[in-house]
C-alpha cells in the first residue's frame, strides 16, 4: 500500500510551517553516531571542479546549504525551491548568500526551460510527487546534457523499528509512510526507466536517542499531521518502551539507511 499524495494536505498540514520537518531533521543531527553528516556525505560524493548553476527542488529549511555552501566553486548560482511557501520563507530566513535565490515551485511541473542547470537536487522529495515518472522526466528535462541529478530517499528498512513499535501498540498507527512509492527499493527499478547512467551510494547510521521527551515529540511530528485515531495511552506505552531501552543501555537505537542516486542523461 502507498500513501496517497495529497498536495493540499502536504501544504496545509504537514508542511504548512517548518515545525514538523524541523523535528524530523534534528533527530538525525543530534543523535547520529556516523562521524560524517548526511549532507556532508552527499557533497563528498560529487566531483565538482567548475562553477555550477544549481536547482534544488524541495529545499525544506535549507540545511544542506548551511553545511555545504562554503564548498561551492566561486561564481556558482543556486536556485532553492519548494512547493510550500512556508518552507521557502523559513529557508530565506536562514540562508543569506548573494548567489542564492528562492522560488515556490512544484516538482510535478517545473517552470524552467530545458537544459537549464548543471546540477538538479531532489533530496527526499520525489515520493511527494503525484506522478513519479513525470517528476523524473521533469528533472531530466531541466538538467544540462553534461550535468547530473542528485536524488536521495530512504530504504524500506530506514527507521523501521520506530514505526513497527507504534503499530504494535495500536494498529491504527499506519505502517504506510510518506516514503512509500519511492523507497530505495522502488527507486532501484524506477530510475532505470529514465536514466542509463546511474551511480548509487549508501549512507548508513545508528541514531542513539537518549532523550525520552525528544523521542516522543518526534513520534508526534509523524502522527499529529496525519490525525491518526490513536488510543489514549498510545504515547505512554511508547514512552515505556523507549524508557526501558534508555534505562538498560543508555539509549534507544534507530537504524538508518539512505541511498544517493547520481543520474545523468
Amino acid at each position: 500500500m502507498v500513501l496517497d499524495v495529497n498536495k493540499k494536505y502536504l501544504k496545509e498540514e504537514q508542511y504548512k510551517s517548518s515545525n514538523n520537518l524541523s523535528a524530523r531533521i534534528v533527530i538525525h543531527q543530534k543523535f547520529r553516531t556516523n562521524p560524517e553528516s548526511f549532507y556532508g556525505w552527499i557533497w563528498n560524493q560529487y566531483e565538482i571542479k567548475k562553477p555550477l548553476k544549481i536547482l534544488e527542488i524541495g529545499c525544506g529549511t535549507g540545511e544542506f546549504w548551511l553545511e555545504n555552501h562554503s564548498k561551492l566553486p566561486a561564481n556558482s548560482e543556486i536556485l532553492m525551491t519548494d512547493f510550500s511557501e512556508g518552507m521557502v520563507e523559513k529557508a530565506k530566513s536562514k540562508i543569506n548568500f548573494d548567489n542564492v535565490k528562492f522560488e515556490v515551485a512544484d516538482i510535478d511541473n517545473l517552470p524552467y526551460p530545458d537544459d537549464s542547470f548543471d546540477l538538479v537536487m531532489a533530496h527526499h522529495v520525489i515520493y511527494h510527487a503525484a506522478d513519479k515518472d513525470k517528476a523524473l522526466s521533469e528533472l531530466k528535462r531541466v538538467v544540462k546534457s553534461d550535468g547530473f541529478i542528485s536524488i536521495t530517499t530512504n530504504s524500506e528498512r530506514h527507521m523501521l523499528n520506530v514505526y513497527s513499535i507504534a503499530n504494535s501498540i495500536d494498529n491504527n498507527f499506519s505502517m504506510v509512510r510518506n516514503i512509500d512509492g519511492f523507497t530505495e527499493e522502488d527507486a532501484d527499478v524506477l530510475l532505470k526507466k529514465h536514466f542509463s547512467n546511474i551511480t548509487k551510494e549508501i549512507y548508513e547510521d545508528v541514531l542513539e536517542v537518549d532523550d525520552l521527551d525528544f523521542m516522543i515529540d518526534y513520534i508526534k511530528s509523524t502522527t499529529e499531521p496525519r490525525k491518526m485515531n490513536l488510543a489514549d495511552d498510545f504515547y505512554q506505552k511508547y514512552s515505556d518502551i523507549v524508557k526501558s531501552d534508555i534505562d538498560t543501555k543508555g539509549h534507544f537505537d534507530i537504524l538508518k539507511r539512505s541511498p544517493l542516486f547520481i543520474c545523468k542523461k
